[in-house]
C-alpha cells in the first residue's frame, strides 16, 4: 500500500513552527508550558517516525522500517498521555493532586509501552513483513484501548471541571480534542492518508494561540502573571477546596516613597520588587493584583519542595523590605503589609478586596514589613462578614430609616428631623452605623445605599406628611464618596420626582471631611446639586478639616456644631471656646444646630451663646417613622 505521506510534512512544519514560537516568546514557565514544550517535541518526533517508516519501507528496510513504527506509535501514546495532563492542568484538574494520582494516571502508558517493546520482537500487535508491506496483528485493538482511556480521562477532567473554567476555554480545548479524534477516525478508515498527526499539529496551533500566548498572561511592565490569571487561578481554587496558602503582598505609601521617582523609573522599582519576591517562591507563583499589590500563591503540599518553609518565607521577605531598592542611581525603600490566608477554610470569610487592603495608622518603626497575624485575618472576616450584609441589605432595601427631632430655639418647636440610617442584618443583628458606613463607603456601595435612604425619607413624607406637624424640611447624610458619582443629581432628582417631594424639603448634611475630598468633580457635584435647589448644612463642625471661609463660599444653610465641643464646656475655657465658635458662625449669617444636648443645663449654655436649633436625648432619640409623627402630633396639639 502506499502511503501519503505530505500531512507528515505540514505536520513537522506546524511542530516546528509551534516550537520556535514557543522559545521565542518570553514568557514565565509554568508547569503547564512545560507539558506544552513536550507535547510539541511528541508531535514533531512522531510524524518524522512515520515519514522514516515509509521512507525505510519502500527501500525494503525491514528492520528500520519495524523500529521507525514501533517509535511512531510509542510517541503517539505519550502525546495522549501529555495532552491529558496538559487540559488537567489549564482545568485546574491537577492542583493538590498526590504522586500517587499520578502513578495511576500512567497505568495505561507503561501498559502501552510494555505492549511496544513486545511487539518489536513479537510482532503481534502491528509490523512490517519481509515484503515491507505493514501488517496489523489481531492485537493492535489494545491499543487504540488504552489510548481510548486518556481520551476518556481528558474528556473527564474537562466536564469534572466545566464550572470552574471559562466557557471560551472549553470550546477551544474540546475543539482541539476534535480535531485529534477526528485525525485517528479517518486514519483509521483511509489507511493511506496519515493524517493523525497534522490534526495534532492543528490541536498545538490551536493552543500556541490561547493558552500560550505570553501577552495575554504576563504583565509587561511587572513580568508576573497578570490580575486575570489570579483571579481565574484563586477562583478555581476555591472551588475546587484546593488546599492552599495565597500571601497577599501590598505596597504602602508608594505616592510619598516614589515621588522623586519619573514614570519610568516607578515601573522599574516595581518590577524590581516582583523580581526580588519571585527569586523566593519561584515566576510561576506569583502574580499582580494590582501595579503595587502582589499575590503568591502556593499549594501547601509543595511548600516543602521550596528553599523556605513559610516562616521561613516570612523572614526572607522582611530581609527584603528591610534594604533599600537601586533604581539607577537613587535608592527608595518600601512599606509593605503582607497578609496570610489558608484555603479553603478562609475562602469564604474573607474577600479578595479585604485581604488587599492597606491598612491605615500602620507602625513602620520597629519594620519595613508588617505582617497581618490571625487576630488580623479575624478582622478581615468580621469586616466581610459586615460587607456581605450591607450587600444583602442593599438587593433587599431592608435599611430602615430613624428621625431625630431639631428643636427651634426661636418657634421653641420642633421644625425639623435628622434622617438617620440605621440596620438589622438577620445574621448579624444589629450593626452600628459606623461600621457599616465605612464598609459600604470602602466597597463601593455607599451610593446606592444613599440612594435608598432618600427613597425611605421621601416614601415616608409623601406617606405621612410630617410638614402637617410643623416640619419644615428633612436633614439627609450625604458621604463624600457619594459625591464621586456623576449622576447623582439625576438620580436625586427621579427619587424626587416619583415622589412629588419638593426639593426645597430635603437638607444635604455634608461633613466636614468632605474638604478633605474636594477636587474638580466634587466641585461640580456640589455646584449641579446646588443649581437644582438643593441646600446644604454642615456636620461635625469643629473637629479640625473646615474654616470659615469653606463656609462662606459654599453657603451652607446650616452648621451642626460637633457634640464634643458642647461636652467639654464644662471648663471655663471649653465655654469659651463655644462661645466663640457660635458668634463666628453668626457673624456670616449661619444658622447654628447644635447637636448632641442631653441635659437641661447644656440646652440653657447654647440657648445663651445664640444657638438656634438644638438636637439630642433631650429631646428625643432617634426613632422610628411611625413614631417620629406620633411624636410630632402630640407636640402640635
Amino acid at each position: 500500500m502506499t502511503y501519503n505521506n505530505s500531512y507528515d510534512i505540514a505536520a513537522v512544519m506546524l511542530c516546528v513552527c509551534c516550537i520556535f514560537y514557543f522559545v521565542m516568546s518570553k514568557r514565565i514557565r509554568h508547569f503547564k508550558h512545560t507539558l506544552y514544550a513536550i507535547l510539541c517535541g511528541c508531535v514533531l518526533t512522531g510524524s518524522f517516525s512515520n515519514i522514516l517508516a515509509g521512507f525505510f519501507a519502500k527501500a525494503n528496510h525491514v528492520f528500520e522500517a519495524n523500529l521507525a513504527i514501533n517509535l511512531y506509535f510509542l510517541v503517539n501514546m505519550m502525546t495522549m498521555y501529555i495532552f491529558g495532563l496538559y487540559v488537567q492542568c489549564i482545568s485546574g484538574y491537577l492542583i493538590n493532586r498526590h504522586k500517587k494520582y499520578y502513578l495511576l494516571y500512567s497505568i495505561p502508558a507503561i501498559l502501552y509501552v510494555s505492549l511496544i517493546v513486545l511487539n518489536f520482537f513479537l510482532h503481534f500487535l502491528f509490523y512490517y513483513d519481509a515484503d515491507c508491506t505493514y501488517i496489523r496483528g489481531k492485537a493492535f485493538f489494545l491499543m487504540h484501548l488504552l489510548s481510548a482511556a486518556y481520551l476518556i480521562q481528558t474528556v473527564y477532567a474537562l466536564v469534572r471541571n466545566a464550572l470552574f473554567i471559562q466557557k471560551q476555554k472549553i470550546i477551544y480545548l474540546l475543539s482541539g480534542l476534535g480535531f485529534v479524534v477526528a485525525g485517528i477516525v479517518v486514519q483509521m478508515v483511509f489507511r493511506q492518508l496519515q493524517i493523525q498527526l497534522f490534526t495534532e499539529s492543528i490541536m498545538l496551533t490551536l493552543m500556541a494561540i490561547v493558552f500560550e500566548n505570553a501577552s495575554l498572561e504576563v504583565d509587561p511592565d511587572l513580568n508576573i502573571y497578570k490580575r486575570k490569571e489570579f483571579l481565574e487561578f484563586y477562583k478555581t481554587a476555591c472551588d475546587l477546596k484546593s488546599e492552599m496558602t495565597l500571601i497577599a503582598v501590598s505596597l504602602v505609601n508608594t505616592e510619598q516613597l516614589l515621588s522623586t521617582l519619573s514614570a519610568e523609573e516607578k515601573t522599574a522599582a516595581f518590577r524590581s520588587v516582583c523580581e526580588k519576591i519571585s527569586k523566593l517562591v519561584g515566576h510561576n507563583n506569583i502574580y499582580a493584583y494590582t501595579t503595587e499589590k502582589y499575590a503568591i500563591m502556593l499549594e501547601r503540599n509543595n511548600v516543602k519542595n521550596y528553599n523556605i518553609i513559610e516562616n521561613d518565607f516570612m523572614i526572607a521577605l522582611e530581609a527584603l523590605f528591610n534594604q533599600s531598592w537601586s533604581v539607577g542611581e537613587k535608592k527608595v525603600y518600601f512599606n509593605a503589609q503582607v497578609t496570610v490566608i489558608h484555603l479553603p477554610e478562609d475562602a469564604e470569610s474573607v474577600t479578595l478586596d479585604s485581604i488587599f487592603h492597606r491598612g491605615r495608622n500602620l507602625n513602620f518603626m520597629d519594620s519595613n514589613m508588617i505582617l497581618r497575624d490571625h487576630k488580623d485575618v479575624d478582622i478581615l472576616r468580621k469586616r466581610t462578614r459586615m460587607l456581605n450584609a450591607v450587600r444583602r441589605a442593599c438587593e433587599k432595601r431592608s435599611f430602615l430609616v430613624y428621625y431625630q427631632p431639631i428643636w427651634s430655639v426661636d418657634t421653641k418647636a420642633v421644625v425639623s428631623a435628622e434622617a438617620l440610617v440605621r440596620m438589622d442584618d438577620p445574621e448579624l443583628g444589629f450593626i452600628p452605623p459606623d461600621e457599616f458606613i465605612s464598609a459600604a463607603e470602602e466597597y463601593g456601595l455607599i451610593s446606592e445605599l444613599g440612594e435608598i435612604v432618600l427613597e425611605k425619607v421621601c416614601e415616608f413624607c409623601a406617606k405621612y406628611h410630617p410638614e402637617r406637624y410643623g416640619i419644615e424640611w428633612i436633614e439627609l447624610n450625604v458621604s463624600p464618596y457619594q459625591l464621586g458619582d456623576a449622576n447623582i443629581v439625576q438620580k436625586f432628582a427621579a427619587i424626587l420626582q416619583k415622589y412629588n417631594i419638593p426639593v426645597s424639603f430635603i437638607n444635604l448634611e455634608l461633613t466636614e471631611t468632605v474638604d478633605v475630598f474636594r477636587n474638580g468633580i466634587f466641585e461640580e457635584t456640589l455646584k449641579q446639586l446646588k443649581d437644582f435647589g438643593f441646600t446644604f448644612s454642615m456636620d461635625d463642625y469643629g473637629t479640625g478639616y473646615s474654616n470659615l471661609a469653606n463656609l462662606m463660599s459654599n453657603n451652607y444653610r446650616t452648621v451642626k456644631i460637633d457634640k464634643s465641643l458642647l461636652w467639654k464646656a464644662t471648663s471655663k475655657e471649653g465655654m469659651e471656646f463655644l462661645m466663640i465658635t457660635v458668634n463666628q458662625l453668626k457673624s456670616i449669617k449661619l444658622q447654628v444646630l447644635q447637636e448632641g444636648v442631653e441635659t437641661k443645663e447644656q440646652l440653657d449654655i447654647i440657648t445663651a451663646f445664640g444657638g438656634n436649633l438644638i438636637q439630642g436625648y433631650y429631646f428625643s432619640k432617634p426613632i422610628p417613622d411611625i413614631e417620629f409623627i406620633t411624636y410630632c402630633k402630640r407636640l402640635a396639639s
